[in-house]
This record gives structure tokens, C-alpha cells and sequence, in this order.
């Protein structure tokens, strides 16, 4: 994955041909346009239609059910089909929305069985109020002022009828009056059964519907791409009857951009970007599956233009902080199953297949350490058996995972500050990534070698190193600054020194967070095993029933800290030392996608 190189282009043409030409660019869709002057602002034809439009196509898409569509070329009346379904949405609305009323008056009703509440003349003016109070408030009843009795009862709740001519203040029993409705227990079953099979026919209707979803979507997408030309034209140079239009494109699109403006006759400049210039990033993949990276990366920002792309580093790195996390082979397992179950599912699209790929690497590395840390939903392998001697790893050992998660963010930073000074070429910034390699390496020399040959160069290499800050930042300042600015720059540099330190401790959250997730899952497993072993009978249940929930949360815990910690470690860490350049992403000028 690399950082796609661009180019400036500028066309030139007769203000008359300028429609025709946004046309042409649009359709090609390699070019991200620089305004040319400021914009007006963009107002569809008509907003409330288009609105409309799309609550319509939104609805035909998330049908469950949908028909094969028409093709584009079928005649097709956007207004009659868009009127339709709407009037096919608020009827669906309607019909569920009574339905989720009759389901809570049911489900209300059904303690009390078959009846009809007695008409308020039948009793003198009173009436009847039901509550179904819980059997823990059975005191609140007699502090009641009112006549009552109990009419039924359940396990957990006694049902009472209250007489009063006036509904009881809200707070003379401790749960809401029971609404009943004119509708007995039967009627309103036999609604709910008729409002079922109204909603079906709708539901039918709406499959029926969707059959034009692909020509509502292009219609859609036609309108949207018609906004957007109506804002590159208002972006675009006119003078007297010649207009100019400019953007950046990819250095492989230009010869697409020659073409078209050999073939519309339009004067074509393609130029270098200047050393001040500042175009796009536009990170690019060999394939869609190696594109996740870059998803990656450029879900938290996107690296300058004359920066270096981060993806494959972070892809990696991300995988392999996930499981150190997660730290379980059966969670893995679960994830490659979940995975495999929504396989072709997740094929269907580009970013699905992209994401599917990511499922994948993730559970490879997940399932690679779990076994290496020898934990199977928290329990260790057989002794003696083969799964027993794949074991390398001990996440109970505070000291060695400290070691492995400082060296592993040591390890980090320092492709970070690699990069950096690579694409630096050694000079000002990179002296001083150099410097600071050096710092890192002197640190763990005097950690981990200290009285061995290694640890004797400790000193030195922390000395050497940041000396190497301090004449990095003396020498990376702009040609003409002052000795001022330069030392100032200078000192200032080593002051990363603490931000250095805490960054690599911020590491040791892989060990923290994978101890705790392993000590999580066999303080399930052991509680379950106590209480199967003092319940005989029910505690079989009890003990399946505390591991299934106990795993699930830990799983849950583990997949949010996972992703939550993974990401932070490349964005915060990572990124603070080996991008301090924030650039743009590429956006082209192109027509929609439909998705139907």
C-alpha cells in the first residue's frame, strides 16, 4: 500500500462546452477539484421531493424480501412509483404500531383472563380499576383508602380490582393501573390475528415495490450527481466565454484526462506538485482484501501527501495487539465461527470482502496466541498432550509480560521513528528519529542488559542519542532562522524524552488487559465448578448457566478493549511518533454508486 503520487491539472474551453465538460469529468472520476473560486451554496431543485425520494428507496432497500429488479431501460414513472411506496411505508407504520399496542394490551390482559369491565351505570357511577401489584408491596394494599380485592394472584404478583368512581392518584399503589381497553382478551386477539395478516399483504406489497428500487436508485443517484455539478461549476474560472477548471489527480490518470481533452478540444496543463503545494492522499491497495489497512488508517486521519503510508503497519500490528488482548484460542474460535457463518454475506461487497479478509487475520492471530498462551475459554490444555507442548507463553508472569509488552512497543515506535527518518532522508527530523532510536535502545540496554557487554554501551547509547535530538532540532529549522529559534527548537526536543517514556509504558495495557481477560474467564470457570459441585442436580444448570453468561461478558469485554486499546495504541502512540504530518483524503469527482 503506498501513497498514490498526483499531479495538478488544469482545463481550459469555451464556456459554452463547460456543461458538457463536468459531464465528462464526473464520468471519469479521477479528478479532486481545487476551487477556483469561492463556491455558492448548493440547493437541490427541489429539497422536499428529493427528501422524499430518498425516504422511498431507503424504504424499498431495507426490504427483507426483495424481487428481482426491473431493468433500467423499462418505463418508469419516478413520481407514481415514490407516491406508492410511501403510502405503502405510513400503511406499515400504522398497522405495526397498532400491532405493538394490541401485543402490550394482551400480554397485560392475559393474567387476568376472559372478561369485560362492567359499564360505570351497572355500578352506580363507580368503576372498576385493575392493578397488578407485586406479592413484596402486599402492605400497600392496606394503606389503600379505597375498597378493593383481590381477584387473582401469581407467582409474583396479585391481581387487584379497585372501586372508585375516579381514577386512584398515581400514587396509591406502587405500579401503574392495568389498561384494559372496551376489547375483551378474545377481540383483541382476533385483531391481532387480522392485523397480521394486513401487514403481510403490505409487506407483500412492499417486495411487489422493489422491483423498481434499481431505477429509483439511479434516479437518485442521477439528482446527486447533478448537485455536484452545479457545485464544480460554481468552483470553476470564467472569463468573458473561456472558464478553467482545476484539481489534483492521480500521475496514472492523466493520460485518461489527455484524452478527453483531446476529444472535447481543451487546452490541458499537467504539472508537478510545487515544494508548497499540499494535494491529497489517496492510499492505494493492490486488491480489495489488502485495502483494510488503509480503511484503517485513514478511519482516524490521513498522513500527508509527503508522508509515508502507515497501513500494513498498523494492519499487522493492530492483529497482533488484538490478541494479545484477547488471549483466549476458544474466544478466537468463536470469532472464526461467527466469521465462516457470515462468509458470503460479507463477499457480496467490496467493503464486506475487505472486512471479512480483517475477521480473518484477526482470528488467525487471536487463535495463534491463544494457543501459545495455552487458554481455552480459560481453561489450560492436557498435560502431556500436543496442545500442551505448543505452549510458550505464560500471562500469569508479571515479569516476562511486562518485558514482552515494553519490547513490543519499543518495537513499535521505533518503525515509527524509522520511517520518519527514512523519508527525512536523514536530515533535521530524521537525525533526530534517529537520535531517538538511539534513546530507546539505550533504555532497554540498561533495563534488561545491565553487567552484560551489551548493557556496558546502555550510557552511551542514551548520551548518543540525545545528542542527536538536540542537533536534529539545532539543524531542522527553516534556512535563515536565527541561533535563537535553533537552540530553542533544540531544547525544546528533548523534552520528548518524557512523552518517550510514558508511550512505552502505555504498552503494558497488552499485558494488563490480557491478564485480566485470562483471570476473568477461570474465575467463571471456577465459579461454575462450585456450584455444580455444592448444588447436585439444579447446579448442573446453575454452573452451565454462569459459564455460558460469565464467558459471554468476558468476550464482550475482551472484543471492546481489543479493538478500543488496539486502535489507541496505533493512533495515539504510533502515530505521535511517526506521523506529525496530517494531510487530506482524495475525493473525487464522480458519479454515485447506486447501492440497491
Amino acid at each position: 500500500m503506498t501513497i498514490a503520487p498526483m499531479v495538478r491539472v488544469t482545463l481550459c474551453g469555451l464556456s459554452g462546452d463547460k456543461t458538457a465538460v463536468l459531464e465528462s469529468l464526473q464520468a471519469l472520476g479521477v479528478l479532486h477539484l481545487i476551487p477556483l473560486r469561492t463556491p455558492g451554496p448548493l440547493t437541490p431543485d427541489d429539497p422536499a421531493a428529493r427528501r422524499r425520494a430518498d425516504t422511498a428507496f431507503h424504504h424499498l432497500r431495507d426490504c427483507r424480501e426483495k424481487l428481482t429488479p426491473w431493468p433500467l431501460g423499462k418505463a418508469f414513472d419516478a413520481e407514481a412509483v415514490i407516491a406508492e411506496t410511501m403510502e405503502n411505508r405510513r400503511t406499515l407504520r400504522r398497522l405495526t404500531d397498532r400491532r405493538d399496542e394490541l401485543d402490550q394490551l394482551i400480554e397485560a390482559l392475559e393474567p387476568w383472563g376472559e372478561f369485560r369491565l362492567p359499564e360505570p351505570a351497572l355500578l352506580r357511577g363507580e368503576r372498576l380499576w385493575l392493578y397488578a401489584v407485586p406479592v413484596k408491596d402486599r402492605a400497600a394494599l392496606d394503606r389503600l383508602d379505597l375498597p378493593w380485592a383481590v381477584v387473582g394472584r401469581s407467582e409474583t404478583a396479585l391481581h387487584v380490582a379497585v372501586i372508585a368512581a375516579d381514577p386512584p392518584p398515581p400514587g396509591a399503589l406502587p405500579v401503574p393501573q392495568v389498561e384494559t381497553g372496551d376489547a375483551t382478551l378474545a377481540e383483541l386477539r382476533d385483531e391481532r390475528a387480522h392485523l397480521g395478516i394486513a401487514i403481510e399483504v403490505a409487506e407483500r406489497a412492499r417486495a411487489d415495490l422493489t422491483r423498481w428500487r434499481l431505477a429509483l436508485g439511479a434516479t437518485l443517484a442521477a439528482a446527486e450527481d447533478a448537485d455536484d455539478r452545479r457545485a464544480a461549476a460554481d468552483q470553476t474560472l470564467d472569463i468573458d466565454r473561456v472558464f478553467a477548471v482545476q484539481g489534483w489527480a492521480p500521475a496514472d490518470g492523466a493520460l485518461g484526462l489527455r484524452q478527453l481533452a483531446e476529444a472535447q478540444n481543451l487546452a490541458l496543463l499537467v504539472e508537478p506538485p510545487r515544494p508548497d503545494d499540499q494535494p491529497p492522499t489517496l492510499l492505494r491497495a493492490e486488491g480489495k482484501r489488502k485495502a483494510m489497512g488503509s480503511d484503517l488508517t485513514s478511519f482516524y486521519m490521513s498522513p500527508g501527501y509527503r508522508s509515508w503510508d502507515p497501513s500494513i503497519v498498523v494492519f499487522a500490528s493492530f492483529a497482533i495487539f488484538f490478541a494479545m488482548i484477547l488471549a483466549d484460542a476458544g474466544y478466537a474460535l468463536l470469532i472464526g465461527v461467527a466469521t465462516g457463518f457470515y462468509w458470503k454475506r460479507l463477499g457480496a461487497t467490496g467493503p464486506g470482502l475487505r472486512f471479512r479478509a480483517f475477521l480473518a487475520s484477526l482470528t488467525a492471530a487471536a487463535l495463534i496466541y491463544g494457543v501459545a498462551a495455552g487458554s481455552y475459554f480459560g481453561f489450560r490444555p492436557p498435560t502431556g498432550g500436543w496442545l500442551e507442548r505448543l505452549v510458550f507463553l505464560d500471562v500469569t508472569d508479571f515479569e516476562a509480560m511486562m518485558r514482552l509488552s515494553i519490547l513490543i512497543g519499543a518495537a513499535h515506535i521505533t518503525i515509527a521513528l524509522a520511517a520518519v527518518a527514512s523519508l527525512a532522508r536523514f536530515r533535521g527530523k530524521g537525525i533526530a528519529a534517529l537520535g531517538w532510536i538511539g534513546v530507546i535502545a539505550g533504555g532497554l540496554a540498561f533495563w534488561l542488559a545491565q553487567g552484560t557487554t551489551v548493557g556496558q554501551f546502555a550510557p552511551v547509547l542514551l548520551i548518543g542519542g540525545l545528542g542527536a535530538v538536540f542537533y536534529g532540532g539545532l539543524t531542522g529549522q527553516p534556512p535563515g532562522a536565527t541561533i535563537g529559534p535553533r537552540l530553542g527548537a533544540a531544547f525544546l526536543g528533548l523534552t520528548g524524552v518524557t512523552k518517550l517514556f510514558g508511550d512505552l509504558l502505555s504498552y503494558l495495557r497488552l499485558f494488563a488487559l490480557g491478564l485480566a481477560s485470562a483471570s476473568l474467564a477461570g474465575t467463571f470457570n471456577q465459579l461454575a465448578t462450585d456450584i455444580h459441585g455444592s448444588q447436585p442436580g439444579i447446579g448442573l444448570l446453575l454452573a452451565i448457566l454462569v459459564f455460558l453468561f460469565g464467558h459471554a461478558i468476558n468476550l464482550a469485554i475482551g472484543l471492546m478493549s481489543g479493538v478500543v486499546h488496539g486502535l489507541r495504541l496505533n493512533y495515539i502512540e504510533f502515530f505521535g511518533w511517526g506521523l506529525p504530518e496530517e494531510g487530506y483524503p482524495f475525493r473525487a469527482f464522480a458519479k454515485r454508486e447506486m447501492t440497491a
